[in-house]
């Protein structure tokens, strides 16, 4: 094969390139204006020469198009990467005002927490019954069947409750004095100590005994009741 023949050859696989790579065909155009490829009938290429010259063409046009596929590739896995660092980015945000919620919402709760203990503590008289802290005005947590406005009576603790208003809000006067009298949260009488003020027949419980009913601690005050009732006083 002469020189000529392997140049023609080169400028026909040159030429194929050109329609795909952007720096091949800037190296092309500053060829155009010497040596014009039509098409390799314009040359005198026979046999085995004009197979080896379309064979190269078609290596070149395969490896073009292999390179197109690569870029292609290439850009589709940047554009996933990119998708992905934005998923990433909005699950983090998302995990980050979370987190954040969630340790306001624990703060709340610990003040929220800490102001009941501080407002129970300044409530408690300093007393106790059977290692029960008595409280000056808060209800004391008995669970459920304790004695209501609506319910009137209950059994509790081997006694009938009853309750009785005293209609003055703050109680009114009976058979005995109560020390520091007064109305606690939960609507029910209570002496200084913070214990209920209820009543009982004298042969069931004594004045000033202490017993525990159905809405906490409380202390004798008064007769007047059938035997194993106990008259809560309250202001409802």
């Amino acid at each position: 094969m002469t020189v000529r023949k392997l140049a023609i050859m080169a400028l026909g696989l040159t030429a194929v390139c050109v329609q795909c790579d952007p720096i091949v065909r800037a190296e092309a155009d500053s060829l155009k204006q010497e040596t014009s490829i039509q098409s390799f009938a314009d040359y005198d290429l026979e046999g085995p020469e004009l197979t080896l010259a379309a064979n190269m063409v078609r290596t070149a046009m395969k490896v073009s198009e292999r390179k197109n596929e690569l870029a292609a590739e290439a850009k589709a896995e940047q554009e996933k990467e990119e998708r992905i660092a934005v998923r990433k980015a909005q699950v983090s945000k998302r995990v980050e005002v979370r987190a954040k919620a969630m340790a306001e919402a624990r703060a709340k709760e610990q003040a929220e927490k800490e102001a009941a203990e501080r407002e129970i503590a300044k409530d408690a008289t300093g007393s106790y019954y059977n290692g029960i802290r008595l409280m000056s005005t808060e209800p004391y947590e008995t669970g459920k069947g304790h004695l209501t406005r609506s319910n009137g009576t209950v059994r509790y603790n081997g006694h009938r409750e009853t309750w009785y208003s005293t209609n003055e809000g703050a109680g009114q006067a009976t058979a005995v004095h109560i020390p520091g009298k007064h109305v606690a949260k939960d609507g029910t009488i209570r002496d200084a100590e913070g214990y209920i003020c209820v009543a009982a027949a004298q042969s069931y419980m004594r004045v000033y005994s202490t017993l525990m009913t159905s809405l906490g601690p409380a202390k004798v005050y008064d007769t007047g009741c059938s035997h194993g009732t106990i008259d809560v006083y309250t202001c409802w």
